[in-house]
């Protein structure tokens, strides 16, 4: 069963994805589904995409190399997930700070957020991405759920994490975001709004 929420609807059905699994699943055979469904939805949108999925420090991720493929849209991720470790790497701060990173002059404070949270073993490259300060830093109510959803996942090693990013234009710079954790046999989800 999938706990729906919150910003108008989610992008997928979650809960008849999760209808398809026994209660007592395996949560890599669900990462997968997850990572097959949100291709299958992006492709839908974004016709002209060069998707490609890979594994880096324990997550997978799903990751549009459109601009490599000489397609318009900015190279970005779309979604990842994984399986929360027991013990996490040093954060490497300098390599965040060389990360490029832009706002336009009337686009309100951006970070350099990570899909997969440093807590939950999330690195840099594909895993960073634009994200509104105050939806990261948990300035906002909206942040204060989103955060707290990162720490429910760090808390609980093994959980399946999964952050999927929605785009409206060929940048990438994500309209949305939307994560989700499993909490026993529920796949709890929340959408997130990341250019106010």
């Amino acid at each position: 069963m999938a706990t729906l929420r919150i910003m108008d609807e989610l992008s997928l059905d979650y809960a008849g994805l999760m209808s398809s699994f026994d209660p007592l699943l395996d949560p890599n055979l669900l990462g997968t589904a997850l990572l097959t469904a949100l291709a299958d939805r992006y492709q839908a949108e974004h016709q002209d995409c060069a998707l490609h999925q890979f594994e880096q420090f324990g997550a997978s991720y799903l990751f549009d190399l459109a601009n490599s493929a000489d397609l318009p849209q900015e190279d970005r991720t779309v979604a990842a997930w994984t399986l929360t470790p027991l013990a996490i790497t040093r954060r490497d701060t300098s390599y965040q700070r060389g990360f490029p990173m832009s706002s336009g002059p009337d686009e309100t404070p951006v970070d350099r957020g990570h899909l997969i949270p440093h807590l939950s073993g999330g690195e840099f490259g594909p895993n960073i991405y634009r994200q509104d300060r105050a939806l990261n830093r948990g300035w906002s109510d909206q942040g204060k759920r989103y955060r707290a959803i990162e720490r429910e996942a760090a808390k609980r090693p093994g959980t399946l994490y999964f952050g999927h990013l929605i785009y409206v234009d060929d940048t990438a710079h994500p309209s949305e975001i939307e994560l989700g954790l499993l909490r026993g046999t529920t796949l709890h989800v929340e959408r997130f709004n990341n250019r106010p």
